[in-house]
């Protein structure tokens, strides 16, 4: 009985997630910038989107983005998401390309004490520069005082031709709600614009039981479509052991179950690690699926995956992704991956095994591991930062720093995440190409000194005019990334001739002094 209560708090610990922003209190003049999402445009790699949450001056915290049209060299100026209410916070992002092009963000915009607010969806369709108004997925009134509004992850299945695109959320209750808690299912046919009623997504002989305070659903799409989602359960009447449940969803908006694996062995671990799972799906083989997770099986914590080729009736024994000594104390967390085109998949998470000490509250990297198609093995892992970082404080907010993101395309890896080496939490991005080992080397994308510059006409036939002040350069590249024309700007006031380009949608990059602003112009 001893062992089972022991598992049963390794899970409940797995799952126990900070709280959200909004129970931050966010001091004047300190920079907050924290959890990360990229998303990467399938048709051109170069075309990418970061999403974060972040400080703004006599705002509360909001969604922040910024969008790269060659790689991650030049990055548009962020742009922040209007709050449905000014009373509300942002927090808690994720991102999606349609198979338009349309870019969707979900997040939660909310009040706390008295309640208000939920889980809202807004779109871009010009490539993340710009951004209507969010509309509501899910309300926090959804399930009474519930608040099913933590970690509203977004998986999408993109339509092809004239089909719209199929966009599913999961959520959560935070962790200032007490338990029993479920997590939550919805789904939107229409490209986002109505949603279906919300449902949850666990059910009898799968149940997550009365212990486990705050069960994240990580949700993925296969390649024929299917939706998929891992979270942790445990009910006694149903299993001895916790266990963690993947769930299909079927017609008629039904789920299906099958095990992922029962937690059996392990001790306790660090609870202020941030442990929650990451279900990726490989696109070349719609019934391989892997689950990365931490366990603690040798005396720390360590990042792992299991994976099932059969759709998930069956699961390999989970694998070791971190390569540093076997029990050595030093604890890894934010553990996630991603399958690229070819079927190979990344890892990525926060390692400590050049800490002088054990346990959460050491110094840091960033490191990173491939499993190439078809191997049983993984890499030797590599680093993606090029800093240690000294811990901080700040990691014990319980906000800002719950995750991190990793793409791989074309054989390319990018990842961003948060980290505290200029003394405030701020967003990092690395690229990598994996076959030649060659990198961009670390960019921060945080800059608090937004750039006044002005594009324009738009449309136009002839002339494009740029005006502002302190001026580098611009570039102008095509919808596939390709650069058509680059030049030094010598004055404050300029005029581009487009006389000479086909008619079509360029995006005008322009370099400043404080950062870098993108317009998408068309002719």
């Amino acid at each position: 009985m001893k062992r089972i209560v022991a598992l049963v708090m390794c899970i409940i610990a797995l799952y126990a997630q900070n709280v959200l922003a909004q129970n931050q209190n966010i001091s004047g003049g300190i920079v907050f910038e924290g959890e990360p999402y990229l998303a990467v445009d399938p048709v051109n790699p170069l075309h990418m989107v970061v999403a974060w949450m972040g400080y703004v001056p006599g705002v509360h915290t909001s969604i922040k983005v910024k969008t790269t049209f060659d790689g991650g060299n030049t990055w548009s100026t962020a742009a922040a998401l209007a709050h449905q209410s000014p009373n509300f916070k942002s927090a808690d992002v994720s991102l999606a390309f349609g198979h338009t092009g349309t870019v969707y963000v979900c997040y939660v915009d909310y009040r706390q004490s008295p309640d208000s607010g939920g889980v809202y969806i807004a779109k871009s369709t010009d490539g993340g520069l710009s951004w209507g108004s969010g509309s509501l997925v899910i309300s926090c009134f959804a399930d009474g005082s519930k608040d099913p509004i933590d970690r509203p992850w977004l998986a999408i299945t993109r339509g092809t031709g004239s089909a719209p695109d199929s966009l599913c959320v999961t959520t959560k209750p935070p962790s200032w709600i007490g338990v029993p808690n479920r997590p939550y299912f919805t789904k939107s046919v229409d490209n986002g614009n109505t949603w279906s009623s919300w449902r949850y997504i666990d059910s009898t002989g799968y149940k997550v039981g009365n212990l486990i305070q705050a069960p994240m659903a990580a949700p993925a799409v296969d390649s024929a479509g299917k939706f998929h989602c891992v979270y942790p359960a445990y009910l006694a009447s149903e299993s001895v052991y916790p266990r963690y449940i993947m769930a299909t969803n079927g017609p008629a908006n039904s789920f299906s179950y099958d095990v992922v694996y029962n937690v059996t062995t392990g001790g306790p671990i660090d609870t202020l690690a941030k442990a929650g799972g990451r279900l990726i799906c490989d696109p070349t083989k719609n019934k391989h699926l892997a689950f990365l997770s931490l366990q603690n099986l040798h005396g720390d914590l360590d990042a792992y995956c299991t994976e099932t080729f059969d759709g998930g009736t069956t699961w390999n024994t989970p694998l070791r992704i971190n390569d540093d000594a076997v029990g050595n104390g030093k604890m890894q967390d934010l553990v996630w991956g991603n399958f690229d085109e070819h079927g190979n998949m990344v890892v990525a998470w926060r390692d400590r095994r050049n800490a002088p000490g054990t346990g959460y509250q050491q110094e840091s990297e960033i490191w990173g591991a491939m499993k190439w198609k078809d191997s049983a093995n993984v890499s030797a892992n590599f680093r993606l930062s090029d800093a240690i970082v000294a811990y901080d404080s700040l990691y014990l907010s319980g906000s800002g720093n719950d995750f991190m993101n990793v793409v791989m395309a074309h054989d390319t890896l990018s990842a961003v995440w948060g980290d505290v080496r200029t003394g405030a939490l701020n967003i990092w991005f690395s690229r990598k190409a994996m076959y030649s080992g060659a990198s961009t080397g670390i960019r921060n994308l945080v800059s608090e000194h937004i750039p006044v510059v002005k594009v324009y006409p738009n449309p136009v036939t002839t002339f494009v005019n740029i005006d502002g002040e302190d001026l580098g350069e611009y570039t102008i590249t095509d919808m596939t990334g390709r650069q058509v024309r680059h030049q030094k700007i010598a004055q404050e006031k300029n005029r581009i001739d487009f006389s000479s380009l086909r008619a079509g949608q360029y995006v005008v990059t322009v370099r400043t002094l404080y950062g870098v602003v993108s317009e998408r112009i068309v002719k």
